[in-house]
């Protein structure tokens, strides 16, 4: 029916075809069918297989986005019995099968073959992340499901129970963000929390779901002032009186976040920020900038920057910025650390006591090194160093700097972090000194 075409008429119809398929057109097809699926295993195969037999019908696998589980085969007891079922996210390949939405399958390895034992439709299109815990006082076993719409606008989590062959839906909510931790509730019990998106008709939220031991769920929320339509992170830490609090870094406009901090106390979660006094206003900062136990004692900070000494009357794009670490302690808010904290390049330098109010940063454009260096005020020319950081990308500079004088502390892929401590001076500090300021992410 087609006929061949030179020339110039046929790379009009390349052109034509690629910018079809620029401007999003798809023609049916999705991210799935687009990549490839990963190689099942034998016992994958055997469970696929049987999936197959018992739903009639070609299949697409569904994997997780996010979290632990990252596989369309989940193995695990959730029933008790001491075997391993296998939970299934599939969707029939069919236009004119039925029910070719999301699902999921339960299968059973019964006398070495896996059948299938219940099999169910999911609460949206995508499925974006799976729990399987107990939760509060009940010893079951749930399966928590985060799925999305296909447009990702609206996002579910159901929570299920596998008891006598069915997978029964126990709970169902609408959230922004969910996960699975002990909040304080109980003999260390793990909760569900939620945090829920402001909507027309709904304020932004945060809940805590406890199940107790009759089956059912109690709920504590708490409505935050800001209307929040997003979270980066939902992080947790037990303050020095034993509470376990609950650190959400919220979204505020398109590009800074801010952070909310709650507690479960007897029936209700609480806003310790109010408590002592302070907003979460306070707290804002850029994007990425998420809170994070800096100084590794259980306790999270909250990152908020303001200029480095002797930058203040520079330009925006030529200043550096010092960050400061808050921690919340007996219902009061107080700065534990000043540092100059670098999120691409993964580290940060937490400056010691003495260096505070004495000591700034500079950037060493030929070097690309970064120097701690003696600030009295004023900027000069040539302030005594302190301290040098410096990353090596390859071998021969690696060995350079080690052969002046630098010492290797962490590397991290092909990125080799290291440190110069610089004597001579009165707030001169010794290498051994210095390590424990320096904390690295990979």
């Amino acid at each position: 029916m087609f006929r061949c075409m030179r020339g110039k008429p046929a790379l009009h119809l390349l052109a034509l075809l690629l910018a079809f398929c620029l401007t999003g057109c798809s023609f049916g097809i999705n991210v799935d069918t687009m990549l490839t699926p990963p190689k099942l295993s034998a016992q994958q195969e055997q469970i696929y297989q049987a999936l197959k037999d018992a739903v009639r019908s070609e299949i697409r696998l569904k994997y997780p986005r996010r979290g632990s589980y990252l596989s369309a085969f989940i193995l695990a007891d959730i029933d008790g019995d001491a075997a391993e079922e296998a939970i299934v996210f599939y969707e029939k390949n069919s236009i004119s099968a039925p029910d070719t939405g999301l699902r999921i399958n339960v299968l059973d390895c019964i006398e070495g073959r896996w059948l299938s034992i219940c099999d169910r439709s999911a609460n949206g299109s995508e499925v974006e992340k799976v729990i399987l815990s107990p939760l509060g006082a009940n010893d079951r076993m749930n399966v928590i499901v985060g799925c999305s719409t296909v447009n990702q606008s609206e996002k579910y989590v159901t929570v299920y129970s596998y008891t006598d062959n069915y997978l029964e839906q126990t709970l169902y909510c609408s959230y922004a963000l969910f996960d699975v931790a002990d909040t304080g509730s109980g003999e260390a019990h793990p909760d569900l929390i939620l945090l829920g998106a402001a909507t027309s008709s709904d304020p932004a939220s945060a809940a805590v779901y406890c199940l107790a031991e009759d089956g059912r769920f109690h709920e504590y929320r708490y409505h935050f002032r800001d209307n929040y339509t997003d979270y980066t992170q939902l992080i947790y830490g037990t303050l020095p009186d034993g509470r376990i609090a609950l650190y959400v870094d919220a979204a505020t406009g398109t590009s800074n976040l801010q952070t909310e901090i709650l507690c479960l106390e007897d029936t209700r979660l609480v806003d310790l920020l109010g408590r002592c006094g302070r907003k979460p206003e306070e707290t804002v900062r850029r994007a990425g900038l998420v809170c994070r136990d800096i100084d590794s004692d259980g306790v999270p900070e909250i990152p908020v920057q303001s200029v480095f000494l002797g930058y203040e009357d520079a330009a925006e794009s030529e200043q550096l910025r010092q960050t400061r670490w808050l921690m919340m302690q007996d219902d009061r808010m107080f700065t534990e650390h000043y540092s100059y904290y670098n999120i691409s390049d993964g580290y940060a330098f937490l400056l010691p006591d003495a260096w505070r109010s004495r000591t700034t940063v500079e950037r060493d454009p030929i070097d690309s090194e970064l120097r701690v260096v003696c600030y009295n005020g004023s900027w000069e020319e040539d302030m005594p160093v302190l301290m040098r950081i410096y990353i090596a990308y390859d071998e021969a500079d690696l060995h350079e700097h080690l052969a002046n004088g630098y010492s290797l502390l962490h590397t991290k892929g092909t990125a080799s972090y290291l440190v110069k401590a610089e004597g001579g001076q009165e707030l001169s500090l010794s290498l051994g000194k210095l390590l424990p300021c320096l904390q690295f992410f990979n």
